[in-house]
């Protein structure tokens, strides 16, 4: 399965500010929006491992979908400020 060059840890940190509760479990990771009725679920990920590509996109949409984030605003919070 492809991966993206985006950390779990750094989803993880937008989905915290966009005001989603987690609950990490030995199945995975759990994120909710109970005003907005998104829920994500997540393989049991690491802080460190990448995130599929997959899992990403699918993010991103429902986000969108949802008017939680746009998708160019999704993008950019990923996007790398150079050194």
């Amino acid at each position: 399965m492809k991966t993206s060059t985006i950390q779990f840890d750094e989803l993880q940190r937008l989905l915290r500010d966009l005001g989603f509760s987690e609950i990490r479990e030995a199945a995975g990771w759990r994120f909710e929006h109970r005003a907005s009725g998104t829920l994500f679920l997540f393989r049991p990920y690491s802080l460190v491992d990448k995130v599929s590509m997959p899992d990403l996109v699918s993010t991103r949409m429902h986000l969108d979908w949802r008017g939680l984030l746009s998708a160019s605003a999704f993008d950019d919070s990923f996007a790398k400020t150079p050194a």
